[in-house]
């Protein structure tokens, strides 16, 4: 080679090496639970299943199939501490799963760094400000907004109630409420630029290969906020939502100002959660995009196409599916086992006398030691020191002949269950009577002649808030401190180390269980009922009540819920959902920029 030739090649490789530098694009990410992110990294395998969103998933991992750690992505996040209402946690480093609202769980911010990486290809740092359950109207409330004032018509209907109701204070008190209000507004606004400030003004602690010379740039704002304001009906009556377009527009107003970017382009994330319902609040989230002012660096991403339908309906089914394991027997209005249930044919009694022919011994007892005791109106489900003598009450030995016999169920007073379909409900019709005392002590003693099933089960009566603990054969094997409200028997399978207590011949059930104060009124003064079954299911009758609950909770189901790790507000904890949300960001607020 000539000596001008290696000159020449010596002096390209040289050029090749030179970096131009340019401004740190940084972009900054605020607003409450959605935008902190629920989706834990167990959903991501569900991402990958639809042919949609398999090529997002490719990007979220690495080569080994671990969550893929950006390079050139550099995040700081606040609130994602896992406190949602006083966190100020700080999170720093190179982006990868563990930025949304706790370790392990993604927002947004992953795949909305991973794509804007990509697009541009150049370095990224991420601010993130998010703190669930926020408002825009207070929490959020920009400082041009002014002052928070109720709506007229709100504020015309407190004018009814000087001495204050239910979610309104008293008239003296109103003064205190607008100051605390006051006090209150604003305050996750003013967390938010102070972080920005902090971090743009030392980015280095941050992203440790940030060329000061070259400077930065505040390329972009996305805001993923709503759902507090969306079920607010004191701040926005009657479904108007105007007041947080107002808002959203002040904010954005606000942030361009006390960041000293006044054309920087800004995406509003309009909520989605339940698809394409609410309407009224997507449209007033997305209304100050229209505006003349914000024409062409405004922008609104509607998250309802990301919804996904398949776990909507899964979880729905869920829940029936869940509800009737939970139950083993409904009650009719009369307050009579229903036995002609669609799912009551699989679980059988297990002795030789049917459970409404078997005989209880019962007694009620009052707390008598002052530590025990409770106003009526303040009683609860509690263990109490029993009278001398009763403290082995539930063993297989102890006499109880001088206690009273009957049937099962055994009640007192009547049931009002308002907005259920079963209501007053009236337990002295039941076969035995409760008696005076709060507490009430049964056992019974039932033979079996062989142990074939599968899996065994207690159906116990459950009304309201009444609690109990239950019995077999001197062992406890469950506890309820609280129930639901209405009225139904609660299927609680054994385990199999419950299931060793049965045995062949004398058994012992027994329960332990309080009364419940009503407070008067229409209903009596209190009420109770109870019945405690034992029951069992063979290994056949198991397989065929699997395959008709496929009817109500399907395989397809199942799969669905792979894709879930939280509730429907929170996308369903979704990373398939999430990660598409990111990426949507990331595209339209970098669609501003051309």
């Amino acid at each position: 080679m000539k000596p001008t030739s290696i000159l020449t090649a010596a002096l390209l490789c040289a050029l090749s090496s030179i970096s131009f530098a340019k401004p740190l694009k940084v972009f900054i990410l605020a607003g409450q639970s959605n935008m902190q992110g629920h989706a834990d990294i167990s959903t991501f395998d569900y991402v990958g299943k639809d042919p949609l969103t398999a090529p997002i998933l490719k990007e979220m991992r690495d080569a080994e199939g671990k969550p893929r750690v950006c390079e050139k992505v550099w995040i700081t996040s606040l609130g994602c501490g896992g406190n949602q209402y006083s966190d100020m946690l700080v999170k720093t480093g190179k982006l990868t799963a563990g930025f949304g609202a706790s370790d392990g769980k993604i927002g947004p911010e992953f795949t909305f760094g991973i794509y804007t990486e990509k697009m541009l290809k150049e370095p990224v740092l991420i601010i993130k400000t998010s703190w669930g359950g926020r408002s825009l109207h207070t929490d959020f409330r920009p400082p041009s907004a002014g002052q928070y004032k109720l709506p007229k018509v709100v504020q015309d209907e407190w004018d009814q109630y000087p001495q204050g109701a239910h979610g309104v204070p008293k008239l003296e008190d109103r003064k205190q409420w607008q100051e605390e209000k006051d006090a209150a507004s604003g305050v996750m606004y003013r967390a938010m630029i102070e972080h920005v400030r902090k971090v743009t003004k030392d980015i280095k602690q941050v992203c440790p290969e940030y060329d000061e010379k070259a400077g930065y740039e505040l390329a972009g704002f996305v805001w993923f906020q709503g759902f507090n304001d969306l079920v607010d009906g004191q701040t926005y009556p009657h479904g108007n939502y105007d007041e947080y377009s107002r808002l959203m527009s002040h904010f954005i107003r606000d942030v361009r100002k006390d960041l000293s970017a006044p054309k920087m382009p800004f995406v509003i994330g309009v909520l989605g959660v339940d698809g394409e319902k609410n309407v009224n609040f997507r449209k007033a989230m997305a209304a100050p995009a229209d505006m003349p002012e914000f024409k062409g660096n405004v922008v609104a991403v509607d998250t309802a196409p990301f919804w996904d339908h398949d776990i909507a309906a899964a979880l729905e089914n869920q829940d029936a599916y869940n509800n009737i394991l939970a139950t083993a027997y409904s009650l009719k209005k009369d307050a009579t086992l229903d036995t002609e249930g669609k799912w009551n044919n699989y679980w059988k009694p297990i002795g030789k006398s049917l459970p409404e022919e078997q005989i209880w011994r019962f007694t009620t007892v009052d707390a008598t030691e002052k530590k025990d005791q409770m106003e009526k109106s303040a009683r609860q489900f509690r263990d109490i020191t029993l009278p001398a003598g009763m403290e082995n009450w539930f063993m297989p030995d102890f006499d109880d002949s001088k206690w009273t016999s009957g049937k099962a169920p055994i009640g007192k007073g009547f049931f009002e269950n308002w907005g259920h379909t079963l209501h007053e409900l009236n337990f002295d019709k039941f076969p035995s009577r409760w008696g005076a005392g709060e507490f009430l002590l049964m056992r019974s003693t039932f033979e079996v002649e062989e142990l074939n099933c599968e899996s065994y089960r207690i159906a116990a009566m459950v009304i309201g808030h009444q609690g109990f603990h239950i019995y077999l054969n001197g062992q406890k094997i469950h506890t309820t401190n609280r129930s639901p409200g209405h009225v139904r028997y609660a299927s609680i399978v054994l385990n199999k180390d419950q299931d060793k207590l049965l045995k062949k011949g004398k058994n012992v059930l027994a329960a332990y269980s309080n009364e419940i104060y009503n407070g008067g009124g229409t209903s009596s003064e209190s009420f109770a009922g109870i019945d405690v079954r034992i029951e069992g299911i063979t290994k056949a009758d198991q397989k065929k009540l699997d395959l008709a609950l496929e009817e109500v909770f399907s395989p397809k189901d199942m799969e669905a819920l792979k894709g879930a790790s939280n509730g429907g507000y929170h996308y369903f904890g979704s990373a398939k959902i999430l990660s598409q949300i990111g990426k949507a960001f990331a595209e339209a607020l970098l669609a501003l920029q051309k």
